[in-house]
C-alpha cells in the first residue's frame, strides 16, 4: 500500500506537472532578465544589464544594484521568511514542479540524470531516485532562505554548489542550463505563492518580486562556481 504522504505527494505532483504543461501550451514565458547573458534554452527572455534589472508580468519594482552582492531588506526578508515551509510535503511537491518544468522546456536535461532511461514513459516520477533529486534542490532554496539574515554566508555556499555540478560536464552539463534552472524555480514559486490564501494582492506581487531576485541571486552564483570550476579555480577555497 502507497502511504498517505506519498500518494498526496504524487497527486499534487501530477496537477503541478499538467498546469506546467498547460502553461507551456499557452506559451506563457517566465523572463526575468539575466546579468549579462543570452538564455540560449529559451530565447524568448529579455536581456538586461546585472545593475539594472527589471521584472515582467507587469510589475513595477525593480532591482537596483549588484545582484551577486544582493541584501534584502526587513520586508524582503521577512515575506521570505513567511512564503517558505521547510514542511516535507511543501518542499517535495516545489521541487517535483522546478523539475517537470525543466523536461517539460528542455528534455535534453533528461540525460543528466541516468536513472530516468531505467523507467517507462513518465514512470520515473513515482521513482524513489526521482524524489531523492526533487528534494536535493530544494534543499539548496531552503539553505539560502535560513540565512536570509547573514546573507554573507550564502555567496560561498551557492558558489560550491556550482562547483560541485562540474562533476556533470561529462554527462552534458552546460552553464546556460542554469537559466532553465531559473526558470523553473520562478515558475514553481510564482504557482504556490498565487494559492495563499494569507495574502493580499499586493503581498503576492511583492512576494513574486523578492522571490525572483532570490532566484536570480541564486543562479547567478551557482554559475560562478560552475564556470570557475571548469577552469580549476575556487576562488573560496577550503580554509587550511
Amino acid at each position: 500500500m502507497v502511504p498517505k504522504r506519498e500518494a498526496a505527494a504524487t497527486a499534487n505532483m501530477e496537477s503541478i506537472h499538467r498546469f506546467s504543461q498547460s502553461v507551456s501550451e499557452k506559451g506563457a514565458s517566465f523572463s526575468t532578465p539575466q546579468a549579462n547573458r543570452k538564455n540560449k534554452v529559451n530565447g524568448s527572455r529579455r536581456m538586461s544589464d546585472s545593475n539594472n534589472v527589471a521584472y515582467s508580468n507587469g510589475s513595477k519594482k525593480s532591482f537596483e544594484g549588484n545582484i551577486e552582492k544582493w541584501e534584502p531588506n526587513v520586508y524582503e526578508k521577512e515575506l521570505l521568511r513567511r512564503t517558505w515551509s521547510d514542511e516535507f510535503d511543501n518542499l517535495y511537491e516545489l521541487g517535483s514542479a522546478i523539475y517537470c518544468y525543466i523536461f517539460d522546456h528542455n528534455p535534453n536535461c533528461k540525460q543528466l540524470f541516468p536513472f530516468i532511461s531505467k523507467y517507462q514513459g513518465d514512470e520515473w516520477k513515482e521513482s524513489k531516485e526521482f524524489r531523492s533529486q526533487a528534494l536535493k534542490f530544494v534543499q539548496t532554496l531552503a539553505q539560502v532562505v535560513k540565512n536570509i539574515y547573514h546573507m554573507e554566508r550564502t555567496e560561498s555556499f551557492l558558489y560550491m554548489v556550482g562547483q560541485k555540478h562540474c562533476k556533470f560536464a561529462d554527462r552534458g552539463f552546460k552553464h546556460e542550463y542554469w537559466d532553465i534552472f531559473q526558470d523553473a524555480m520562478e515558475f514553481a514559486l510564482e504557482h504556490r505563492l498565487s494559492t495563499m490564501a494569507d495574502l493580499d494582492e499586493a503581498q503576492k506581487k511583492d512576494a513574486v518580486t523578492v522571490w525572483r531576485t532570490l532566484a536570480l541571486y541564486t543562479t547567478v552564483h551557482m554559475r560562478n562556481g560552475f564556470i570557475d570550476g571548469l577552469k580549476g579555480v575556487n576562488k573560496f577555497p577550503p580554509l587550511v
